[in-house]
């Protein structure tokens, strides 16, 4: 008896060795490659909203619908509402594009700045890869736009690593700022926030440089910087947020910066000084990753970024108070619809325009957004 439990006792050792060889041999192997924009195309889905808590209901109505206003960016970012007398216009950037499109009342799409993301010519060397739907691009446009209290335009000059701004002659381009005060330059402006006293807050991460953070021209840690008066300051560096910064906006009494890294949304005080104080989650889970704006109650509204098309809507004490659930297109060629970033507009202010990669859509709320620009008496 003991030989035979000896010799079963050696067998299921080689078996047990010969199974761990050959899982640590399948293991060895790398996975096939897989990239966003692989596989069939999604089933369609139409827009919905998802209820989280009965405070959603005092912010949208059940029944409000998501209206299409334009469509064929392949991917677009940082819109902007312009006040012009009683109606405005939509201020779109093309990422893919290189142009600032200007979406008039009408829906009409025409191309309101050339060259706003990269005015050099070097594009060999220039642009981050990424997919939309099956496409292999280049992101070379620019990613964010906001107005100053004179009502100026200033935008993320991504890949020309600058945050700009446009003087009212509607042709001028003024640098506010390329980099650190002692010349080093930014690796890829990508989003930003326009206090009152027209101080700006940006969010620098590797979008600016050809293969990210490895281009050996980075010169600056990703981070939040501030930019007043011709001077700019890192207010808070990304190891201290938790990760590579994307979106971020200003509390409607500007006492709190909310910035964002992943899922993962903090929140800071605000000192007199335009400094940062003592930070403290806020919240986490889907639809964070990408821009953020506020209504005038103090919500905050945070996108999903690349993956399916989120805005979620969070309360001022961190509650979730629900999603805006964009459509989903189906078909080929597979067109990509998600949520990248988001602004208030219309006369009322209770229009929450959606850049979602593809199209931009409307959605009508109950609560006023906080706008930038000129204040409205």
């Amino acid at each position: 008896m003991k030989i035979r439990r000896l010799r079963l006792f050696v067998a299921f050792v080689a078996a047990t060795t010969l199974a761990t060889v050959a899982l640590s041999a399948q293991s060895a192997t790398p996975p096939a490659p897989s990239m966003r924009g692989d596989g069939p195309a999604p089933a369609p889905k139409p827009f919905n909203i998802t209820r989280s808590d009965p405070g959603l209901d005092a912010v949208v109505a059940a029944n409000t619908k998501a209206e299409l206003i334009a469509s064929g960016f392949g991917l677009n970012e940082g819109p902007v509402w312009v006040r012009e007398g009683q109606s405005g216009y939509l201020l779109v950037s093309g990422l893919l594009d290189n142009v600032i499109y200007k979406v008039a009342a009408d829906k009409t799409v025409s191309v309101f700045m050339e060259k706003a993301g990269y005015s050099g010519t070097d594009i060999n060397h220039t642009g981050t890869q990424t997919r939309s739907g099956r496409s292999h691009v280049l992101l070379i446009g620019p990613s964010c736009a906001s107005l100053d209290s004179q009502g100026r335009l200033i935008w993320c000059a991504d890949n020309d690593r600058a945050v700009m701004r446009l003087e009212k002659d509607g042709t001028t381009r003024t640098v506010l700022s390329s980099g650190s005060n002692d010349g080093k330059r930014f690796s890829g402006p990508n989003d930003i926030v326009v206090a009152k006293d027209d101080a700006v807050y940006l969010t620098d991460n590797d979008f600016g440089l050809r293969d990210g953070g490895q281009n050996p021209d980075k010169q600056l840690p990703n981070g939040i910087w501030r930019i007043k008066d011709g001077k700019s300051t890192m207010v808070l560096d990304a190891m201290v947020l938790g990760g590579i910064p994307n979106g971020i906006v200003l509390s409607p009494d500007e006492k709190y910066l909310y910035a964002n890294a992943g899922q993962r949304m903090m929140r800071y005080e605000m000192k007199a000084d335009g400094s940062l104080g003592p930070g403290s989650p806020f919240t986490q889970g889907p639809g964070i990753g990408d821009g953020m704006k506020v209504d005038t109650l103090g919500n905050v509204y945070s996108t999903s970024g690349a993956g399916p098309g989120i805005v979620r809507i969070t309360s001022p004490t961190g509650t979730l108070l629900g999603y805006l659930n964009l459509p989903i297109v189906g078909g080929e060629p597979k067109r990509q619809i998600c949520a990248t970033n988001v602004a208030f507009g219309d006369l009322d202010a209770k229009s929450l325009y959606v850049t979602a990669c593809d199209h931009v859509y409307r959605i009508r709320m109950k609560v006023a957004g906080v706008m930038p620009g000129p204040r409205v008496r």
